[in-house]
């Protein structure tokens, strides 16, 4: 069961994504604006956070297109950016602070019990593969948002590892380069036979 530490800890480690994010949101260009006015460290990383929680809950292919239909408005929402209003909507509260670190704990916990079931998650490799596809999704929705495609890559993939870390899962390791092999010394040019051409 994730831990207040565990739950702190990776609120931080996507407090980082999450200021790139924003810094390049406000400025639109990498590390551009100077730091971002405001920026709260890990209450705003665990709201981050739980976009790609909310993300790991979508159970059926409808739910994660919803999902994924929201993210630029979540992920402006959790970076406290303005977010327009929806035909006159307001938008949700966005959980701040400890509130927001109790909202993480409290999804991973659900995460948790979907994993102990033998249901949709609960199956070997089923939840690291629906990572992967929440991370993919995450990407591309950052694309949409005009963040370059560097950096989108980058953050999505330091927020999965920030979710993963509540479950006590670590990256695989980059697979080791394969060295070619030297290349075959060339054999010395063939010696001229002077004695064939001058014989004594």
């Amino acid at each position: 069961m994730p831990t207040d530490y565990a739950c702190q800890h990776a609120a931080e480690r996507a407090a980082e994504s999450a200021d790139l994010l924003r810094v390049f949101l406000r400025s639109g260009r990498p590390g551009g604006g100077g730091a971002a006015v405001g920026f709260d460290d890990w209450p705003m990383g665990a709201s981050a956070l739980l976009v790609i929680l909310s993300g790991l809950q979508a159970g059926t292919p409808g739910e994660l297109a919803q999902w994924h239909a929201r993210i630029g408005d979540r992920v402006r929402e959790a970076l406290g950016l303005y977010v327009p209003e929806a035909d006159g909507l307001r938008r949700g509260h966005r959980p701040r602070g400890w509130e927001a670190l109790a909202a993480v704990q409290h999804q991973a916990r659900e995460l948790l019990g979907d994993l102990a079931e033998p249901g949709r998650l609960g199956r070997p490799g089923a939840f690291s593969r629906h990572l992967h596809l929440v991370e993919d999704a995450f990407a591309g929705a950052l694309r949409r948002m005009g963040v370059p495609d560097e950096l989108s890559v980058r953050c999505a993939a330091e927020m999965s590892e920030a979710a993963a870390s509540l479950f006590g899962l670590r990256p695989s390791p980059p697979p080791r380069p394969v060295t070619p092999p030297p290349p075959a010394a060339a054999e010395p040019p063939a010696r001229a036979d002077w004695n064939a051409a001058f014989p004594l």
